[in-house]
């Protein structure tokens, strides 16, 4: 007999969404060691949200910041494009546009190791995941699997695993709940970032280019699901080799900890894993078999066909961020 089925026990009313309270504190928090004004950073972040939910056009909101951004971050702002978040108009400085030439969403020719345009005959997956919240036992088996393939810093995980408990003793249970980066449709990470270091790819998933992000931290409050984390340059000492270089599968090649501090990270479902036709490190090393990683665009797959139950749901959808990345209660 399940816990569920004991006497006098009663299904746990969940509030998920408030599992994520402690991680949007700790953003808040690491945006105050920056360097930038972390005023603008919350008044930038709050309106990124209102352009992800449809209150505010991405126009609107570059006319709202462009002074304020200039001031602040000088000639690497004044020479990016600004990233559109509703796609409806890339909104640059004029003289910008005319030194770039760049035409109405053109993010992706601004962003660098991007791959060029597949064909029109080619489908282009949405890569989205969907996690079973009755199989997920709380292990951690993801999280470690995680740190293990990207080597990410002390303190920093990708795949963390919120928990509740729910009851009064001997009822008690507990529920559990993993969150890597949901990987938005509409991220306001990518629409409050100054210079197009973060920017969506066209098979759904955000990624962030390190070698232009310089680590204002903007990004870290703007997301409402707080899976955005910062490099400090703490490392694992065992981890690097006496010449302080490790090959990190995400920034693919060797690098230094001088090369990898100062910017925002965050998951990308392991995008060098799906690259090579493999499932990310967190879906192949679930003991649980929660996690289901595949193409959304294709109603006949696996995980679109999950999106769709009845048991499904996404966090803070009234947010507008329209997630890749779905729950089964």
């Amino acid at each position: 007999m399940s816990q569920s089925d004991a006497p006098g026990f009663d299904e746990p009313l969940v509030n998920y969404e408030s599992m994520l309270e402690d991680h949007l504190e700790e953003s808040l928090e690491e945006l105050e060691k920056t360097e930038y004004s972390t005023d603008l950073g919350i008044m930038m972040a709050a309106d990124a949200r209102r352009v992800s939910n449809g209150e505010l056009s991405s126009a609107e909101y570059w006319e709202k910041y462009d002074e304020a951004a200039l001031a602040e971050f000088g000639e690497e702002y004044a020479r990016t494009p600004n990233p559109a978040v509703d796609r409806v108009q890339q909104t640059i400085r004029e003289e910008t546009a005319e030194t770039l030439s760049c035409d109405a969403c053109s993010l992706p020719d601004v962003a660098e190791d991007v791959d060029e345009e597949p064909a029109e005959d080619d489908h282009i997956p949405q890569w989205g995941m969907v996690i079973d919240l009755q199989k997920c036992v709380g292990c951690e088996s993801c999280t470690t699997a995680c740190k293990a393939e990207n080597r990410t810093p002390p303190g920093v995980s990708y795949n963390v695993v919120m928990e509740q408990e729910h009851g009064e003793f001997p009822n008690v249970t507990r529920t559990h709940m993993p969150r890597p980066c949901l990987q938005c449709q509409n991220p306001p990470c990518v629409q409050v970032c100054p210079i197009t270091a973060t920017y969506k790819m066209d098979n759904g998933i955000t990624t962030i280019d390190y070698e232009r992000c310089f680590g204002c931290r903007y990004c870290l409050v703007a997301c409402p699901y707080g899976a955005r984390y910062f490099d400090f340059g703490e490392d694992y000492d065992d981890e690097f080799d006496e010449e302080g270089k490790v090959e990190v599968p995400e920034y693919g090649n060797k690098r230094s900890l001088e090369d990898t501090t100062g910017q925002a990270m965050k998951c990308n479902y392991c995008h060098h894993r799906l690259e090579r036709g493999e499932e990310p490190a967190c879906v192949e090393t679930c003991i649980g078999d929660a996690r289901y990683m595949g193409d959304l665009a294709d109603e006949d797959s696996e995980v679109a066909e999950m999106a769709s139950d009845q048991r499904a749901f996404r966090l803070k959808e009234e947010q507008g961020t329209d997630p890749n990345m779905y729950y089964l209660k």
